[in-house]
């Protein structure tokens, strides 16, 4: 088992000098105290956070990227996360050997899915992983069944990945990564299907049919997911006019925004951000 405590512009893996699309036989469990940005798991596309937690796989391709004012000259900002990887081999021959293990068993294997941990067992996990860091022997090793034991029986963890066989199995090739990246960086303008394509080196028929395969939706349904989540985000954590998160998300007019909005959320705007600081309250 290997605990990192990371301070990063960008969250990279020691398995790479810079953020790429990666996979390892590794498991691993990623708690991020601060940074915001997107991360990839399997065939998702979420934003991330202060507080996310995930515990994904062996072998399940995955992306922390920072947003791109991380990137910025003269930028201080930076993300901090606690990381850790566990040998699967050496724990699933522990568990396989003692049946009282059945449910970290179980949940080992769902772990291919990505398995997102948030409320009170969050918090606990935490805890334990800041205290693990400092620990030994067999204190270590306990810790590290109370952490495995707590996530295979809360409640509180959801799954991340649609299609587990997919995305287990197949690494996305660079190109991808690519075309996410500039998605990013480009979020606030027009952006066509042919840049994209002519990004990921292909025709536009090819890249259209690469793309559903791995996202298992369009791209222009794609496009316009990535642009609502950055638009909740600006609505939660900015006072900016509808008309400027708009702008900022690449929409053409503030109408056309606030109706893509309604689609994807069921709420305008305006409703979101108020029901957002009503629960917030």
């Amino acid at each position: 088992m290997k605990i990192e405590l990371r301070s990063q512009t960008f969250l990279w893996s020691p398995f790479h000098s810079e953020p790429s699309f990666h996979l390892h036989s590794e498991l691993e469990l990623v708690f991020v105290i601060e940074g915001f940005g997107k991360r990839i798991i399997g065939n998702r596309v979420e934003p991330f956070e202060a507080g996310d937690m995930v515990f994904i796989g062996s072998k399940v391709p995955h992306l922390w990227l920072s947003d791109p004012v991380f990137y910025e000259k003269g930028s201080k900002l930076e993300s901090k996360v606690i990381v850790t990887y566990f040998n699967p081999k050496a724990l699933i021959q522990l568990f396989e050997s003692i049946k009282e293990f059945k449910s970290i068993r179980n949940m080992i294997r769902e772990a291919s899915k990505g398995i997102r941990i948030y409320g009170e067992t969050r918090n606990i996990i935490a805890s334990q992983l800041i205290e693990l860091a400092t620990l030994e022997g067999f204190q270590k090793v306990e810790s590290i069944l109370h952490i495995m034991n707590l996530i295979s029986t809360s409640q509180e963890k959801s799954f991340i990945v649609v299609d587990e066989n997919d995305s287990s199995n197949d690494l996305y090739p660079d190109r991808l990564l690519n075309v996410i990246k500039f998605i990013k960086d480009n979020l606030h303008q027009q952006i066509s299907l042919q840049q994209v394509a002519d990004i990921a080196c292909m025709t536009e028929p090819s890249f259209c049919r690469f793309f559903k395969k791995k996202v298992k939706k369009n791209f222009s349904q794609f496009l316009s997911e990535i642009r609502v989540a950055h638009a909740r985000e600006l609505l939660i954590q900015t006072d900016k006019s509808v008309n400027d998160i708009a702008y900022l998300c690449g929409f053409k007019t503030s109408s056309h925004f606030c109706h893509v909005f309604k689609e994807h959320s069921g709420q305008s705007p305006v409703q979101y951000k108020l029901s957002m600081n009503d629960r917030a309250k």
